[in-house]
């Protein structure tokens, strides 16, 4: 460690050991300060504890929100807590979820059910973004150079489909994940180019994972929600065809995982039923039914939350959030993520980078983060600050109309040029700043027609292989990263390989040198070598040739009724729910 690295560990574990930083400050400060994933990982070791909060403990206020671990309820698990005897827990999304095969969706909807249905084999623990507990796998360990990784499982764990699961069956659910080769399999890929060679079954409770090379952040990634949950693969082997050998579209309809839930009833546009599984091998959760309800306006969302008849969504505009602050039947917890918003533009039918820099420029980035997101977010570039390779010398665009018309105009984009902006029915943050947008361009003689479709059309435009000149020119979009690292976050959005149905690519980026870096990032060994390509990538994609309108970083909130405990946010697992440790307070 570097002698500056070590003042600031010291000053850090220093601080913490002596009550004035608590874990969470520690993390920040050190991701701040560029301590490495390592030197973070030791100074959370050496501080021990934990905030103060616990996994049975939810907010029990709604003023003015909460970002930290939640505190409140009464008691603990182990019979002490004063339990409602209400046991169905209802949530709302807003849309529908055209895909539920987990190693093939890469949808945000999508991966809050199968939280409740499937498992990774760890997960982060609590708010962490770093530490890992079990969830599949009831331990691990790793040796020294991070070459060799070990899974343990305990014996008799069932699939919903009754077949066991022992290291055989997950080694076959990796397999299938890496073959199938569909939108979030470069979460391990990455690590894995040989699953039968660097997967081995040592007995049947045991698997052993073996890199190429040190692979340091090969734990986070087996921690992602997209992609790393394990399948039955003797409902693959039951539904599979020859046109279809790893049963996919059978698996985009049916869920069959080792999760607390099974699926009992799944209408993709309306709602799902989970009920809790009799068998599941951990310790059985409080709620016995969960409902996901399919509401896409933001309007009935936040009128059911109030009316009680759904206690829990993670997706109201910011002036809801605001409101619901003052109701004390609600409860808003707050938390800082990793995710940043950006505008795609259309690489093939915007060629010009002068033309994508000048309608960068002519974004409203104040008013969007002032007047349509309410303070809840800050101008940033599509790697959030609280991840590694963020680089603050990196500067952000600001509104400036007149250097945006002269872009446009040396790009050979005449006045009254109309460009199509598209987003999802429902989303009134996105129909909001569309039409900023398209006020903005008008001042400059630039049409902006705004198009709304159903979320089942825009996931298919986001993850479909339609052609680009089929496409519009701008799609509103999120993403964070499927784990604490930029490569997760860049590479399913901007690599040429990613276009289509392979990756998240829907604007069709393609600069050679940014596949370049974006590989290098992929196989670098050391935390240096990812901040310096993901530097180097950012200059390229935010200023040299752009790849989209990034406009800010978001702080979430999702928002409950008062009598739900347990719930602990995560920046990683955003928009999701721990179900496993929530439950209802008897009122």
């Amino acid at each position: 460690m570097a002698d500056h690295e070590n003042a600031i560990y010291r000053t850090l574990l220093d601080g913490a050991r002596a009550g004035r930083l608590t874990r969470r400050e520690v993390l920040k400060r050190g991701l701040f300060f560029g301590l490495s994933t390592p030197a973070i990982l030791n100074l959370l070791a050496a501080c021990g504890g934990s905030d103060g909060g616990d996994q049975n403990a939810a907010p029990t206020s709604s003023s003015g929100g909460s970002d930290s671990t939640p505190s409140g309820g009464s008691g603990d698990s182990g019979g002490g807590r004063n339990e409602s005897s209400n046991r169905e827990f209802v949530f709302a999304v807003n849309g529908g979820v055209p895909d539920l095969d987990p190693q093939s969706a890469y949808d945000n909807v999508a991966s809050s059910l199968f939280l409740a249905t499937y498992e990774m084999l760890i997960r982060f623990k609590g708010e962490s973004t770093f530490e890992f507990e079990p969830m599949l796998a009831k331990s691990w360990e790793h040796n020294d150079d991070y070459t060799e990784f070990t899974f343990e499982f305990d014996e008799g764990i069932k699939f919903h489909d009754g077949t066991t699961c022992d290291a055989e069956a997950v080694k076959a659910s990796f397999t299938r994940f890496l073959l199938m080769g569909r939108g979030p399999v470069g979460v391990i890929s990455r690590f894995i180019d040989d699953p039968e060679r660097q997967m081995q079954v040592v007995n049947p409770t045991t698997l052993k994972f073996i890199m190429n090379k040190p692979e340091p952040l090969f734990l986070p990634a087996m921690a992602s929600e997209y992609g790393p949950l394990v399948v039955s693969p003797a409902a693959m082997e039951e539904h599979k065809t020859d046109s279809d050998p790893f049963a996919h579209e059978w698996f985009s309809q049916n869920m069959v995982g080792t999760g607390p839930y099974k699926v009992t009833e799944a209408s993709p546009q309306d709602r799902f039923v989970l009920d809790r599984f009799e068998d599941y091998h951990g310790t059985p959760p409080f709620f016995d039914r969960i409902i996901a309800r399919v509401i896409p306006e933001d309007a009935t969302r936040r009128q059911l939350l109030e009316a009680g008849e759904v206690h829990g969504t993670a997706i109201l505009p910011p002036e809801d959030l605001d409101a619901l602050k003052e109701n004390p039947d609600i409860q808003v917890v707050e938390y800082e993520s990793t995710q940043t918003n950006w505008v795609r533009m259309n690489y093939v039918t915007i060629p010009d980078p002068r033309a994508r820099q000048g309608l960068a420029y002519a974004w409203p980035y104040n008013e969007v983060i002032e007047q349509v997101l309410r303070g809840y977010a800050k101008v940033q570039g599509p790697v959030a600050d609280s991840v590694i390779g963020y680089d603050p010398s990196i500067p952000v665009y600001s509104t400036d109309l007149q250097k945006a018309k002269e872009l446009l105009t040396a790009a050979g984009i005449e006045e009254g040029t109309t460009f199509t902006y598209m987003y999802a029915t429902g989303d009134a943050t996105s129909a909001a700043m569309a039409q900023l947008f398209q006020a903005n361009l008008a001042e400059i003689g630039i049409n902006l027609e705004l198009m709304q479709v159903d979320r089942a059309a825009y996931l298919e435009m986001e993850y479909g292989d339609a052609p680009a000149e089929e496409r519009p020119h701008f799609v509103a979009n999120i993403w964070w990263p499927d784990y604490n690292d930029p490569w997760s976050q860049l590479y399913p959005n901007f690599h040429s390989d990613s276009i289509g149905s392979k990756g998240s690519n829907s604007s069709y980026y393609a600069n050679k040198e940014v596949d370049a870096l974006l590989d290098q990032m992929r196989d670098a060994s050391t935390e240096d070598e990812i901040r310096e390509a993901t530097r180097k990538v950012l200059q390229i994609m935010m200023w040299d040739d752009p790849a989209a309108i990034f406009y800010a970083q978001i702080r979430k909130a999702t928002v409950l009724r008062a009598d739900i405990r347990g719930f602990i946010p995560n920046g990683i697992y955003i928009n999701s729910y721990n179900f496993n440790n929530m439950w209802r307070e008897a009122t």
